[in-house]
Parts: structure tokens; sequence; C-alpha cells
């Protein structure tokens, strides 16, 4: 899997073939179409891949942070992990060079450019709003908008700067506009902090485990083997 990830990255999905797959891993073809009986179904997987660890890197932050997990910190964390993880980032800015048709794939529960659009983090605010720790002045869906506006245009500038700006820079300056906007203004209750840590790591545990029985067929290799596809 790591030579496939590879190969889009740095050829992008229309030169990725699975004869280029096999050859660069040394097997035959017949082996990839062992688990996989098409292309878009191996990039699938990878993606699928690619948010599990996102969902996994929130549960374990979230139950681990001293500080609760409130709209700024979690926005914050997704800015990091989108520049992190490089599939779940074509797959949130759509892009169709490295990933093809998987960019409109309706199965993976995502809408490009839209956060709030991702289940898990859907699940997160609605958790938050249940505890009095969304605040602003208009409506959910003005809310999301704004949400979304704020995220994926910090996003696509941090990808057309050509300054050095950090991404660590720009993910603290996000954060600090989110909490402007969003709150919370008021620091909530020390029980209420902790029960908002306590239900983000449950909500994206169980969103991990939701995509992991997607997967549905064994792989072979792992992310760090030395001749996976």
């Amino acid at each position: 899997m790591d030579i496939t990830r590879a190969l889009l990255l740095q050829s992008g999905y229309k030169r990725t073939t699975i004869d280029e797959i096999a050859r660069k891993a040394d097997i035959g073809k017949g082996t990839v179409y062992l688990s996989w009986d098409t292309k878009d179904d191996l990039i699938r997987s990878l993606v699928i891949h690619d948010i599990i660890d996102v969902c996994d890197d929130v549960s374990n932050w979230a139950g681990t942070e001293s500080d609760a997990p409130t709209l700024p910190s979690l926005s914050r964390r997704m800015f990091t992990l989108i520049f992190k993880y490089p599939l779940f980032r074509a797959l949130y800015t759509r892009d169709r060079y490295i990933l093809g048709r998987t960019c409109d794939d309706p199965s993976l529960n995502f809408q490009s450019y839209r956060i709030t659009t991702f289940t898990p983090f859907r699940k997160y605010l609605g958790m938050l709003a249940d505890n009095r720790a969304l605040d602003g002045t208009t409506g959910r869906d003005s809310q999301y908008f704004s949400l979304d506006a704020l995220m994926w245009g910090f996003i696509k500038l941090h990808l057309l700067s050509s300054t050095e700006a950090s991404i660590n820079d720009s993910a603290a300056n996000l954060a600090e506009l989110v909490r402007r906007s969003f709150g919370p203004w008021r620091t909530p209750a020390a029980a209420t902090l902790k029960t908002i840590s306590r239900k983000t790591a449950e909500i994206f545990k169980a969103a991990a485990d939701e995509y992991r029985a997607m997967l549905g067929v064994p792989f072979f290799g792992t992310r760090t083997a030395t001749a996976s596809a």
C-alpha cells in the first residue's frame, strides 16, 4: 500500500496503474487483484486508511489532552491532520489529479471543502451544542457554513502561500478566529469540559471502527511494510 500511495502522490491517478503497482512491488498483477477488483477499490481503501488514522488521532488526543477539545482546539487539530495525511487532504480539497473518481465516492461520507459534513465532526458539533459549548449569533446551518468557509480558506491559502508560514502557526491563527466566532466565549464548567473530552473520544473512536468495517477485505502488507502495494 505504501507503493500505491507514493505513486498517487508522485504521478497522479491516471499514471498509477495496476501494472506499475505490481512492478514496483515486485509481485504479479494477480496478487493485487486477489484483494481489490479495480484500481479505484484500492485507492478507496487507501483513503479509508487515512480517514481511520485521522479519527484515531482525534480520539486518542481528546482522551489525553490536558485541555478539553473545544471547537477552537479541534479545528486546530483538524488543520494539522489535513496536512499530515495527504490522501485525506486530497479528499478534502477534491484533488482529482491524485484521487480520480474516489473524490466523489458517496460511501466515504465526506463532502469536499466542507469539514462539517465529515460524519464524526458533525456529531461532535451536535454534542457541543447539546452541552452549550457552541456559541454564536446565527442558526446552526449558518454556523456550519461559516466554519467551513474559515477552514477551507485557511487550508487553501496555506496551500497557495509562497511564504514559509508554519502549519502550526496557521493552525493557531485559525483556532483564534474560530474562538472569536463560535466560542466558547466563557469557559465551561469543569464537569462539562470532562464530558466534552469523553464524548469527543467516543465519537471519533466509533467513526474509526465504522470506517474499518468498510474495508471488508484483508490487506497484504501494512503502511510500514517494505513490499506492500
